[in-house]
């Protein structure tokens, strides 16, 4: 009640300054999707009744998804500004590593080595979503840089740290399994009480990776996902609310276009679903690898975190895609270097994640 008294207060100020100031006055709202409407109220936004145009100009911040609701109407949005991604990298991580790393540190010399991992683990695709890749070096420099040098970091354990914080922000009670589904979900606090929501989410990354229609495996709609129906609801509030999920009106049509955060999150969630379902190698995903020729190539991905969860899994997919790499590759005389180096990948993820029975398949090797 006290808030609510004081948040009604500071309202009234607001209003008091607007009407006796003569020049035009800034409101910024920031993070409106993480916005909740008072009491039992359904409103997509805070009402700005009574801030005239003239003497005030409205900064709105969202991610997009809370944009498609389709109560915030286009005509209530006189300009719209989207960030699409990171120009620079480089220059990005600079004051993001000024600001948290120890002071002791040299800045310059703690940049160029960040720069060095992302671009060694080719973690720079992920500069298209701003977010994430704050994640990244959020991370590296407080767990992982030192586990680097002792060569015993993962991307396994990179990206279960920035699912951990995506589910912090939908749900804040830590939690713990006993035991966990796969090795790395043991520490992290806020991945159990969110298990049911991931591992729906999880299924449905894995469905539509898997899917015979790539049209609708990256970026899909409501109809795809009522498909889905563990999803549709809570779950796919919930994954917007975390940040796994995005949503974007789209510009041709009516409704309102969905896909994960970044693909490699849907990989990583859908091999997740694999080491906990390993069943979904012969049901799912051997009929994809028969539909088209060079799948197996594409799904590398998936299986190096496989190889990090679910070694027995990842030997029997790699069983499957050595022989389309056979059946593909040798017929047109190609060299078998593209899946060699995956399962040279496999194997550095299983061995840093201190997986028992390695036995990936690789009929040729190209020396």
């Amino acid at each position: 009640m006290f808030l609510e008294a004081k948040r009604a207060d500071v309202y009234t100020l607001l209003h008091k300054i607007i009407e006796t100031e003569t020049e035009i006055c800034l409101v910024v709202r920031e993070g409106l999707d993480e916005w909740v409407s008072p009491g039992s109220k359904d409103l997509p936004e805070p009402s700005m009744a009574g801030f005239p145009k003239e003497t005030c100009t409205v900064l709105t911040t969202s991610r997009p998804w809370k944009l498609a609701d389709e109560r915030i109407k286009n005509s209530q949005i006189d300009s719209l500004i989207e960030i699409e991604g990171i120009s620079n990298p480089y220059l990005f991580s600079e004051p993001i590593l000024r600001c948290i790393i120890d002071q002791r540190k040299n800045l310059e010399e703690t940049v160029n080595k960040f720069n060095d991992f992302a671009k060694r683990h080719k973690l720079k695709s992920l500069s298209s979503s701003p977010m994430l890749y704050v994640l990244v070096i959020y991370i590296w420099e407080h767990t992982i840089e030192e586990r680097e040098h002792l060569k015993s970091w993962s991307l396994c354990s990179l990206y279960t740290a920035m699912l951990e914080s995506l589910c912090k922000k939908a749900h804040s009670v830590p939690g713990y399994f006993n035991p966990p589904p796969v090795q790395y979900f043991s520490n992290p606090s806020y991945l159990q009480p969110n298990i049911e929501h991931l591992d729906n989410v999880a299924e449905v990354a894995c469905q539509l990776l898997f899917s015979s229609e790539r049209e609708s495996s990256i970026v899909f709609d409501d109809n795809t996902l009522s498909n889905h129906p563990k999803t549709f609801a809570d779950c796919k509030m919930f994954a917007l609310r975390a940040g796994i999920f995005t949503n974007r009106k789209n510009k041709c049509w009516k409704g309102s276009s969905i896909s994960f955060i970044h693909k490699t999150v849907q990989e990583f969630l859908a091999a997740y679903h694999i080491a906990c379902n390993p069943n979904v190698i012969d049901d799912i995903i051997s009929r994809y690898l028969n539909c088209y020729n060079d799948s197996y190539l594409e799904i590398s991905q998936v299986f190096i975190f496989l190889c990090g969860m679910n070694i027995s899994s990842a030997n029997k997919l790699s069983a499957l895609m050595n022989q389309c790499d056979i059946d593909y590759c040798f017929p047109k005389e190609f060299c078998p270097c593209a899946f060699q180096s995956i399962i040279e990948s496999g194997i550095s993820e299983a061995l840093a994640n201190k997986q028992d029975g390695i036995c990936l398949k690789l009929s040729h090797v190209c020396l």
